[in-house]
């Protein structure tokens, strides 16, 4: 994300008014930069393109962002997107992790990453993400166009973005002790896949998925879909839960609302402004192929919570996948086989059971020691 820019002969002004939208010819606008510049917002496109909107943070209202062929970046998403005025300035590295002061609690975490990723935290820090990194509220997360990334939320919910993918975690709350919560996402580009946890159980609203044309209502289900960025129609569809369940999801914009209750159903969105085509049904082994990116880098969901809220490997110091199996490791730390050892050949030739003890021995059994001698 870029801070400050200079302007040019070639920058386009814009004074903001009150109560209206601003349009943008083509779609460079949902891969732009969004920058600050005091109460100025500047958007720079991927191949130069330069528009700066004066007075757009002056007052109380931002208007919303439109392509020409329907896309809407929100006033309140375009001013997430711009960050603070000074970025990174209460910056800290905390156990290798880079965060903003005072930052809440991790709200997920990164499971798999393949290709490049960065997020920007809410004080405009960026950070370049890796297995394990932590997700808070308000970041803004970005792959690049070979990149995706898989997260688990705390409410056990999964998602995955890829494909140049841009994502904002506009409002996200989980408490594990009243397993309740709520969470409102941004997917501005990109392909994205999503199995819903714990919130989206609570109520219908509970959880909010947005692209630039439709809002989508999680009500327990497995989602893929894509935030396309050239004009083409936006695609959403329903899957089957791994257990061969199917939820169900709302899409809707300011024309109209379709809902999706059955595997492979689909719509297609190609405008804010018009109603979501209604459902067709697709196989799902199609749909699997047409969203692979996304698919492959969907952690599978967390092991269910115990009565505490915790997950099963939540108390334990190592994965399970790095813990030694039964017996190993046992060798280097043992004490009181290593006095009955004499020194020399003797101990070699005793023991090929001595070097490598049967599984879950921790020395030779009474009565077969050395000789003495």
């Amino acid at each position: 994300m870029e801070t400050e820019a200079s302007l040019d002969f070639n920058t386009d002004v814009v004074q903001v008014e009150n109560n209206q939208n601003i349009s943008f010819e083509g779609s460079w606008l949902l891969k732009a930069d969004f920058i600050r510049q005091g109460p100025d917002l500047l958007l720079i496109g991927e191949e130069g393109q330069k528009t700066l909107l004066v007075d757009y943070f002056s007052s109380g209202f931002m208007p919303n962002l439109q392509t020409d062929y329907g896309a809407v970046i929100t006033g309140n998403l375009a001013n997430k997107l711009a960050g603070p005025l000074a970025p990174g300035q209460f910056a800290q590295n905390i156990d290798g992790q880079q965060l903003a002061q005072g930052a809440a609690t991790p709200i997920g975490q990164i499971e798999s990453l393949t290709g490049t990723a960065t997020a920007t935290r809410a004080d405009g820090t960026e950070i370049v993400l890796k297995a394990g990194s932590n997700i808070f509220s308000g970041d803004i997360l970005e792959t690049g166009p070979k990149g995706a990334l898989g997260i688990v939320l705390e409410d056990d919910s999964v998602l995955s973005l890829a494909d140049s993918g841009r994502m904002v975690m506009d409002d996200v709350t989980f408490d594990p002790n009243s397993q309740e919560g709520n969470a409102t996402i941004s997917v501005v580009q990109g392909v994205f896949s999503f199995v819903s946890g714990q919130i989206a159980k609570t109520g219908p609203d509970a959880m909010v998925l947005k692209t630039p044309v439709a809002t989508l209502g999680i009500r327990g289900t497995k989602v893929a879909g894509s935030a396309a960025a050239e004009g083409q129609a936006n695609t959403i569809s329903l899957l089957p839960d791994d257990d061969g369940s199917v939820g169900e999801i709302s899409v809707s914009n300011g024309a109209g609302t379709v809902v999706l209750n059955q595997a492979g159903a689909t719509t297609s969105i190609t405008s804010a402004f018009q109603v979501p085509a209604p459902p067709v049904i697709i196989p799902v082994a199609t749909i699997t192929a047409r969203f692979s990116t996304a698919l492959k880098s969907l952690p599978p969901p967390p092991p269910p919570r115990d009565a505490q809220g915790n997950r099963p490997t939540e108390n334990n110091e190592a994965p399970p996948e790095e813990a030694p199996a039964e017996g190993e490791g046992e060798e280097p730390v043992e004490g009181e086989g290593e006095e009955e050892t004499p020194e020399g050949e003797e101990a070699a030739s005793e023991g090929e059971e001595e070097e490598v003890p049967p599984e879950g021995e921790e020395g030779p059994p009474d009565g077969e020691g050395p000789p003495e001698g």
